[in-house]
């Protein structure tokens, strides 16, 4: 082969190869389920959930979260918007098989562009420190057909630094020595 010809053979590559990652990255899925967890104490914790029906087209109707077993148990307390039928199912070590959160609306769904929170359970998490991503499927309630999955994204709730809070305490404080010496006079 000729320095030429394997210039345009690595170049013929290297545009197929791009084609592949832009026709790749153009059909990603980007249906996005957002999380907060909050301990409860012990190995026990809250999540509540928000989904975004931004790139389906249509109404989203029907999502499942899933849960490893080997790192959640004890599934509880499932709760949703008015209009939403919820089922929680066990992980399962001995079969072994993951647990999930399924959501099926009962009318219309989550319109395109929307979003809606209100979705939350109870958990135990058995892993070390704080619970991790899970996965989650979009389905089409009539066919059971998988329309998008991905991994839910936790939020971090932010905390107050150190010195707004100190400067909280600080006012709260003096507020409260100001209320005891008016009511001593």
């Amino acid at each position: 082969m000729t320095e030429a010809t394997t210039t345009l053979t690595r170049a013929g590559t290297v545009t197929k190869a791009f084609a592949v990652l832009s026709i790749s990255l153009s059909t990603a899925h980007a249906t996005v389920i957002e999380y907060t967890s909050s301990t409860l104490g012990g190995s026990r914790w809250r999540a509540n959930y928000t989904i975004n029906n931004d790139t389906l087209g249509s109404p989203l109707e029907e999502f499942t979260v899933f849960f490893n077993e080997n790192l959640f148990a004890n599934l509880a307390d499932a709760v949703g918007p008015v209009g939403w039928d919820l089922l929680l199912i066990q992980p399962d070590t001995g079969i072994p098989a993951t647990g999930y959160f399924d959501a099926l609306a009962l009318t219309g769904g989550i319109a395109v562009g929307h979003a809606l929170a209100g979705f939350s359970l109870t958990f135990d998490y058995l892993g070390v420190g704080a619970p991790e991503q899970h996965a989650f499927s979009i389905l089409n309630p009539t066919t059971f057909d998988e329309l998008d999955r991905g991994m839910a994204q936790e939020i971090s709730v932010p905390t107050p630094g150190t010195l707004p809070l100190l400067l909280a305490g600080i006012c709260s404080l003096v507020g409260w020595q100001c209320r005891r010496q008016g009511g001593a006079q």
